[in-house]
């Protein structure tokens, strides 16, 4: 796991959640609804899936993509049994959010 992620981010970066998304439970839905008033997600809300809400919750105050996996590795059982199912969930969910600026350096809000 040495290998980068994305652009500068790799398993030991420590990220978080970029504050001005916030994750809102509604009924049984994760809802993520921006709290800026323009960008690409402006007037929007999206829906994540309770994989994807759990990983937001971990990355919410700071982690690394590594901690998180281990969490999740200690958690989680793999559908097909090959762990690999899991770390590549992790790195999805790690590239797909830093890509959108949802997900950034923690360095960034300090």
């Amino acid at each position: 796991m040495d290998e980068m992620i994305y652009e500068n981010i790799g398993w030991d970066t420590k990220l978080i959640i970029n504050p001005d998304y916030i994750l809102r439970e509604i009924g049984d839905e994760s809802v993520v609804v921006p709290v800026v008033e323009s960008g690409p997600f402006e007037n929007s809300m999206f829906t994540l899936n309770e994989t994807s809400a759990w990983l937001w919750r971990h990355f919410k105050d700071g982690a690394t993509p590594a901690e998180v996996l281990d969490i999740a590795m200690h958690e989680f059982e793999s559908e097909n049994g090959d762990p690999k199912f899991i770390e590549y969930g992790v790195y999805r969910f790690v590239l797909e959010s830093a890509d959108l600026k949802i997900l950034q350096l923690a360095e960034e809000q300090a």
